[in-house]
């Protein structure tokens, strides 16, 4: 089960700032600043994400990157410590960026 959420300010690829709601955790491992736009982010976007795997299980994680310059996302930095969900939510691990995805508009 996922911890509390938080509303981060996403820099979308158009230009504008967007609220989206991830989890809180998640959230300060990958440095996404907390959301002082009220505009949500427009149905048919997909935000920018890293897919994050775990050292020993193999699970893949996906996390949100609000900045288009954040190192996890441009690949200055290859792991990010994020919570274990498995049981404790204070044991945090680093796990390997996998891939990076960028951002897509649908119906645009």
């Amino acid at each position: 089960m996922a911890g509390p959420t938080t509303r981060i300010e996403y820099q979308s690829d158009d230009g504008a700032s967007y609220r989206v709601k991830m989890d809180a955790s998640n959230a300060a491992a990958a440095g996404n600043a907390a959301a002082t736009s009220s505009a949500h982010l427009p149905g048919g976007y997909h935000p920018r994400y890293i897919l994050a795997t775990h050292p020993t299980t193999g699970r893949e994680r996906k996390i949100v990157i609000a900045d288009p310059e954040n190192a996890l996302f441009v690949g200055g930095t290859s792991t990010i410590s994020i919570e274990e969900f498995s049981g404790t939510h204070s044991a945090t691990v680093a796990h390997a960026v996998l891939s990076r995805v960028g951002e897509r508009r649908l119906n645009q």
